[in-house]
């Protein structure tokens, strides 16, 4: 470990110390905070739907969702893409980000993703975050833009499809029974406040279909349907 790693360990665990302190007995404050953000983003759905259509999962899934996303649903939503997801992270993607479009680097730790994102984004031991769950629906889609919007660092990246292949899938899947081991961790289980319990249960139910989902994508260019033959992990 070099000079600068150094430094940024001393204020990472200075930043965790201090979020631990901020969240220690505002669970309260955190969750209306989530409630009002989430009616928000609910209000926003209509506007999106009328633009886009109702089946999300054709509107989210394609091949060039990261130029999107940048060039035209930032500029429907009124968010400069100066300001986020301006930037590819892949090189320095946290390992716990789940396969799909959107991913992170390494962020700062202000502990805000889990707020704006609260089914979708968690943070490591260190407060770093990444993308537990890809967006199912347009809410969720919302809130983790609302996430890479607020993040410092602008450590959001959304062009994991010019990256991801079925083969990188297949071997970040191979490894989930060390990143269930790793989110398991108790400090790791403290700065989430237990809700780290989501990605685990979601790596043991559905995160398998999902993924072959993604895989099928890759290969296809488009997102499957029902009864259309899945690629094995």
């Amino acid at each position: 470990m070099d000079f600068f790693d150094s430094i940024k360990n001393i204020f990472r665990k200075k930043n965790k110390e201090i979020n631990e302190r901020t969240y220690a007995g505002t669970d309260a404050r955190v969750e209306a905070y989530i409630e009002k953000h989430l009616k928000e983003v609910n209000s926003r759905i209509p506007g999106l739907e009328e633009l886009y259509g109702t089946d999300f999962y054709q509107f989210f899934y394609r091949p060039d969702a990261g130029e999107f996303i940048r060039k035209e649903l930032l500029d429907v939503l009124g968010i400069s893409p100066v300001d986020c997801f301006d930037n590819d992270h892949w090189e320095e993607k946290h390992p716990f980000n789940f396969p799909g479009p959107f991913y992170t680097g390494e962020s700062d730790t202000c502990g805000t993703g889990e707020t704006e994102a609260p089914f979708n984004v968690l943070f490591d031991a260190n407060c770093m975050e990444y993308v537990f769950r890809q967006p199912k629906n347009y809410a969720e889609l919302l809130c983790v833009i609302d996430a890479g919007a607020v993040e410092v660092r602008d450590s959001y990246s959304c062009n994991g499809n010019n990256h991801w292949t079925y083969s990188e899938c297949k071997n970040w899947w191979a490894n989930r029974e060390n990143l269930i081991l790793q989110l398991s961790d108790a400090e790791l289980s403290s700065v989430n406040r237990g809700k780290e319990q989501l990605y685990i249960n979601y790596l043991n139910s559905d995160a398998a279909h999902d993924l072959r989902k993604y895989c099928f994508f890759l290969e296809n260019n488009f997102y499957p349907g029902e009864g259309v033959a899945l690629p094995e992990l």
